[in-house]
């Protein structure tokens, strides 16, 4: 028997940790990103000449911010983007449940199904119609399995 599906959404109050918008921060090569949205935005762009700009978006003053100074195109995306942006993602989510009470919860969610509720999002939630690819919710369920094996 499949257990039921833990939805979570930056909006809604249960498990909104694991949101890309909650506060959990990381470090990366000397960085300090506020968020997982943060730091995934300002990876859609590469290039010494697109240094400044990361930098507006690790800045952002909300992850809301980023994401909106992410989406812009008038700055062209790394070339590499559409096959680079899932390792991405996977490497912030690592980076983010590695330690600490946002790792515990992650842990806590047992074997539960873990969806992204975002009606607005059928890559990385599962959209309007809860058919979308939930990619978000399978790699948060890759890396609470890799956690729970390093647990053992």
């Amino acid at each position: 028997m499949v257990a039921d599906p833990i939805r979570f959404y930056s909006k809604t109050v249960a498990y909104r940790e694991l949101s890309n918008f909650a506060p959990f921060g990381f470090e990366e090569d000397g960085v300090y990103w506020p968020t997982v949205e943060h730091y995934f935005q300002a990876q859609t762009f590469s290039g010494s000449e697109n240094d400044a700009y990361r930098e507006k978006i690790r800045a952002a003053k909300t992850p809301k911010e980023a994401k909106a100074l992410g989406r812009t195109r008038s700055i062209p995306i790394r070339p590499d983007w559409e096959e680079a942006k899932d390792s991405i993602m996977l490497a912030a989510l690592r980076k983010k449940f590695a330690t600490g009470a946002v790792r515990a919860l992650l842990l806590a969610t047992g074997d539960r199904p873990l969806v992204e509720a975002s009606p607005f999002d059928n890559y990385w939630g599962c959209g309007r119609s809860g058919k979308g690819k939930n990619r978000l919710g399978q790699l948060l369920m890759q890396v609470r399995a890799e956690l729970g094996a390093f647990g053992r």
